[in-house]
């Protein structure tokens, strides 16, 4: 038992670069949540002090328009000393203030060639008919700015708006010296874990290779010894593991050489076994529409006649399925002819009525053709929609619809069987097809009607296949039969 093929050293290397990852994966998310929760308090901070402003200054203001309305002060500048104060404020060093009328009027402005114009833009018009504090992103000279605006109004008298622009270069530099304080404690905190790790992997890795040395001594030959260990820790735990699976191995290996011819044998009656119950499941089907006949006839015997060639045709149908189940790999010589493909839907929709009307089953039969020749086995194209359509039936607890649709496309016939039931499980959809697998209590299939329905259909050149399940349907199988184009009836 070589174990050359291990290097630990490569273990210890894998080791050392997950937990470096780890550490930066952590310290990244640490980092941005620092970052992103400092820059969301500047920002917050910013806008709390810009309100306090603007709001300690519209009440002035907001007195100075009153009184000078009332005639009892006249503008003398008062209202160019309020902007200025603004423009003094140091913490938040403002770029731009401004006293609008209602129109929009400058009536004062920290830029005197401001005084006098209309400001018509989006952001005068919303600070306008604002109703409180309103804060906006903007650029100014190509930085990025606020601006901060508070409507000049007492008891729904509104005299205008107040609007000061502060520039975030202060903030952004904050923001700036933050994530290189960040960058600089990743990297420190980083190398500080490699170091760690580094120790933590050597320390792990040395015991490691004493015990790959150890079982490199040993050779293909299970009879070895492995040396027990004296450690008392889990990698001794682990070496005196591996010897007493060494002594298992021996065992099992000397049972499997006596059980192989058994085992051989009993693979032998298994696939017998298995084979007979298939047959049984097969006949089930023509049996299934020789019951719905009989049945239909209790009811109404005067039909006899049109009845009387279906049930011979089932009977002669059993006779030929032992020789079809045999051996699923070759499934008999199919006896290819013309087909009218509205006779063969007749006919599918006739022994799948019969086959269902013991259920309480809603069958129904879609077709969309002009007509045209089908060259395939009749019988056995009925005898693979008839599973499939007894197996939905199957999978309802016999109630519910079933409904097959047949139509042309541009190179295949294809048949569509669709019902009403909880559909495939997922994890099952790659198994169906397999021969003997059967989703059923034990006793009641097989699983071998899906995999000869798939044989019968790929010897006639076409593909049944499983198709996606949607909301308004359960399972959904598709059939495809190659046509030749120019055929028609």
């Amino acid at each position: 038992m070589s174990l050359n093929g291990f290097n630990f050293t490569s273990l210890r290397t894998r080791f050392m670069s997950l937990a470096v990852l780890l550490t930066l994966a952590t310290t990244a998310v640490w980092g941005g949540w620092a970052w992103e929760r400092e820059k969301s308090f500047l920002y917050q901070r910013l806008s709390s002090e810009g309100e306090m402003l603007v709001s300690s200054m519209a009440i002035p203001i907001i007195n100075a328009l009153l009184y000078e309305e009332l005639g009892i002060i006249r503008e003398g500048g008062l209202l160019d000393n309020f902007v200025a104060d603004i423009m003094a404020n140091r913490q938040l060093t403002p770029s731009y203030a401004m006293v609008l009328d209602q129109n929009g009027r400058v009536l004062a402005h920290s830029r005197f060639a401001e005084y006098g114009k209309i400001y018509t833009d989006g952001l005068t018009h919303s600070a306008l008919n604002a109703e409180g504090f309103l804060e906006r992103s903007i650029s100014i000279d190509g930085r990025p700015a606020r601006d901060l605006a508070m409507p000049l109004a007492i008891a729904g008298k509104r005299w205008g708006c107040l609007r000061v622009g502060i520039p975030l270069d202060a903030l952004r530099r904050e923001l700036t010296l933050l994530g290189g304080q960040i960058a600089l404690f990743a990297v420190l905190f980083v190398l500080g874990a490699l170091g760690i790790f580094f120790l933590v992997g050597n320390g792990l890795a040395r015991p490691l290779s004493a015990l790959a040395r150890q079982m490199e001594e040993l050779d293909s030959d299970l009879a070895l010894q492995l040396p027990q260990s004296s450690r008392r820790d889990e990698l001794g735990t682990l070496q005196n593991s591996f010897s007493r699976m060494l002594k298992r191995l021996r065992t099992s290996e000397r049972e499997r050489d006596q059980s192989v011819q058994q085992l051989l044998e009993n693979e032998r009656l298994v696939t017998t076994g298995r084979i007979v119950a298939g047959v049984a499941h097969e006949i089930n089907n023509p049996l299934a529409g020789i019951q719905g006949a009989l049945y239909t006839l209790e009811q109404n015997p005067q039909r006899l006649n049109d009845y009387l060639p279906l049930l011979q045709g089932e009977v002669a149908r059993i006779s030929g399925i032992v020789t079809q189940l045999l051996d699923l790999s070759r499934v008999a010589q199919l006896q290819i002819e013309p087909v009218d493909s509205r006779r063969l839907n007749g006919q599918i929709q006739q022994i799948c009525r019969l086959a269902l009307k013991c259920k309480a089953v809603d069958f129904q039969l879609e077709a969309e053709d002009p007509g045209i020749v089908l060259a395939c086995d009749a019988q056995k194209i009925q005898q693979v929609l008839l599973n499939l359509v007894l197996n939905a039936a199957d999978a309802m607890d016999g109630r519910g619809t079933v409904r097959i649709r047949s139509f042309i496309t541009a190179k295949d016939y294809v048949f569509v069987v669709e019902d009403s039931g909880p559909g495939v499980p997922g994890h099952l959809k790659e198994q169906i097809f397999t021969p003997f697998f059967t989703t059923k209590a034990a006793g009641k299939g097989t699983g071998i009607g899906l995999a000869f329905c798939l044989s019968t259909i790929e010897k006639h050149g076409g593909s049944l296949r499983l198709l996606p399940q949607n909301s308004q349907t359960g399972a959904r199988f598709e059939i495809r039969l190659p046509i030749r184009h120019g055929d028609s009836v």
